[in-house]
């Protein structure tokens, strides 16, 4: 399992660097510090490392949702900035989500991913709507449904424009906005309080 472990780290880099054509095997087994036969005793093909990459990637994220909090909207601030500190140093987020965006091949892995997440965002916001801290027409589906999105758009963005340095402030942004529309009066200074605690520092 430990080399297992190794060769995926290894592929993820690549993945990450170069994307999935440009990624070689002997890249990765060099990268892995293993020979080809080693690599293919774990994964037969190079498409068989991307896709367990993948699934890691989804593990990793869906880790980062905190069912403890009190306030569930909370829990969703929090879990945005997990994820946004998984992107900014694990290469395995990096490259299942670069490669989630890439192929045909990934397609069905990478909408399972998104319909898991978007079930499990809208959860809590049903329980945030429930706990009286969102006041919205919206219902908890429209809501996971958007902002998922929203905030794969916003992290991908700033991939593109500072290679996710100005990260944590988008998410910030991307919250006040939110909040600004859908939460309760009586809640929004606390939760746009507890947006700038999660994001006032980046390390």
């Amino acid at each position: 399992m430990e080399r297992r472990e190794q060769i995926l780290r290894a592929a993820a880099e690549e993945f990450d660097r170069a994307g999935f054509a440009s990624a070689t095997v002997a890249g990765i087994a060099r990268t892995a510090g293993v020979s080809q036969g080693a690599l293919h005793f774990h994964f037969p093909t190079k498409l068989a490392m991307a896709l367990a990459v993948i699934d890691e990637q989804n593990v990793r994220t869906f880790d980062v949702v905190s069912h403890t909090d009190s306030s569930p909207t909370s829990a969703l601030i929090g879990a945005s900035r997990g994820i946004a500190d998984l992107l900014r140093t694990d290469a395995i987020v990096r490259a299942g989500i670069r490669l989630s965006l890439e192929r045909g091949e990934f397609a069905a892995a990478t909408a399972s991913f998104y319909e898991q997440w978007i079930a499990g965002i809208v959860d809590v916001f049903r329980l945030a709507v429930a706990a009286g801290e969102l006041r919205t027409e919206l219902s908890a589906e429209q809501l996971g449904a958007t902002v998922v999105p929203y905030f794969t758009g916003v992290q991908l963005v700033s991939d593109v424009r500072t290679g996710r340095a100005d990260l944590y402030p988008a998410v910030a942004t991307m919250w006040h906005v939110l909040l600004s529309g859908i939460a309760d009066p009586r809640h929004r200074s606390r939760l746009l309080g507890v947006v700038a605690e999660a994001f006032s520092t980046p390390d």
